[in-house]
């Protein structure tokens, strides 16, 4: 048997290039959405880094890893529209039948096997205008198919006391200014 060479190396990684760590689209990463990077890093090495793209995440994980689970949808979407990661494959609820999770790819990592060549989507983010409408995209965007219903019905109860409160001349940051008869 050959000896191991004492500078090789013998765990995981991910490399992140430079670029972008310096880019506008990782400098406005939120907190959250930066965790959910890390964790489908840490699952692309538990991987071998060979199955970018079919990386299992469960909100589950993502609240492991310190994400609260209120807030591991937007970090997601917030990561997509910057142009870090793709949802490959949209899985189920957890109370579904089948429960299979969402299935991610890091867009800027390199891997091997099956994994496909990196497309650093996030590159695509070279304004600061751009920066603040993917973020808002991502907080409007809502997958009301998973919404339970019971959200839903006080989210739409709201919005009607929202139009009712501007309709009556109602005084509030809510209520729609109208011009005085004269």
């Amino acid at each position: 048997m050959g000896k191991r060479k004492k500078n090789s190396i013998t765990t995981s990684f991910v490399v992140d290039s430079k670029e972008m760590k310096e880019s506008l689209a990782w400098r406005h990463l939120p907190d959250a959405a930066r965790r959910a990077l890390d964790r489908l890093e840490l699952e692309h090495m538990r991987h071998g880094g060979a199955d970018n793209g079919r990386l299992p995440c469960t909100h589950s994980d993502f609240a492991r890893a310190g994400i609260r689970r209120a807030s591991v949808a937007l970090a997601i979407r917030q990561c997509v529209h910057l142009g870090f990661v793709k949802v490959s494959e949209v899985g189920g609820r957890s109370i579904s039948k089948f429960r299979r999770p969402n299935l991610y790819r890091l867009t800027y990592v390199f891997g091997s096997g099956r994994s496909p060549d990196p497309t650093h989507d996030w590159r695509l983010i070279e304004t600061e205008e751009q920066v603040q409408a993917a973020l808002a995209k991502a907080e409007a965007e809502r997958n009301y198919a998973t919404q339970p219903k019971k959200l839903l019905e006080k989210q739409e109860a709201e919005r009607r006391e929202k139009q009712k409160a501007g309709r009556t001349g109602a005084s509030g940051p809510d209520a729609v200014a109208r011009p005085q008869a004269a």
